[in-house]
């Protein structure tokens, strides 16, 4: 018979053994907060949770919690489409993107002295 060492310590394991008991699986932690914020967006305060939402879900698929991760990402995006602040930030930015807003605004810039023409 073969001498097999045992030991208490994981320390000790040579990780030959496939078998072998191996310390507990960390929490998915990165992957609660998505969940949380996705939920928080849809019901609650949703141009403030929905991408914190995001980025957790982000985070939480980078760190392979991938279930997780998907179901906050799905979460982020339901509260992005209940989100009537978030379209209208989103309708604003794409706005002010295609047309060209400084001759509209040009003649209020320059009513309050920040025009282009003004020492400030």
């Amino acid at each position: 018979m073969s001498k097999v060492p045992l030991s208490l310590n994981p320390e000790n394991n040579s990780g030959d053994d496939p078998g072998a008991a191996r310390g507990p699986e960390p929490a998915p932690v990165m992957g609660w907060f998505a969940v949380g914020f996705g939920l928080l967006g849809i019901f609650t305060i949703g141009f403030i949770f929905v991408p914190l939402g995001l980025i957790c879900s982000l985070i939480a698929l980078f760190t392979r919690q991938a279930v997780w991760g998907i179901v906050g990402l799905m979460l982020a995006v339901a509260g992005l489409l209940t989100s009537p602040k978030l379209w209208l930030i989103i309708g604003m930015s794409a706005a002010y993107a295609l047309f060209d807003f400084n001759d509209l605004f040009q003649p209020i810039l320059d009513f309050f002295g920040m025009g282009e023409g003004t020492d400030v």
